[in-house]
């Protein structure tokens, strides 16, 4: 009887959307911290091409973790 009741598609989309985004904002925020500790360490080595492709893969996953962050507002404010 209650099994009749649960919308099995809707508790289906909540689950993986949960997974992704739990996972996929985690790992891109680590590879934010990554890439700016990476490039500070290359900087002071004195390698500035390798300090740069860090610092620019470390801004690239930050934008990736705010814009993640603020869809997921947009997305709760909208409902």
């Amino acid at each position: 009887m209650i099994a009749a009741t649960i919308d099995w598609d809707a508790l289906l989309d909540v689950l993986w959307t949960a997974v992704l985004g739990g996972l996929g904002v985690t790992a891109a925020y680590g590879v934010a911290i990554l890439g700016v500790t990476r490039a500070v360490d290359f900087s002071r080595d004195g390698r500035s091409l390798e300090a740069t492709l860090f610092g620019v893969l470390g801004a690239i996953a930050m934008v990736a973790v705010v814009g993640s962050v603020v869809f997921g507002i947009v997305v709760l404010t909208s409902k």
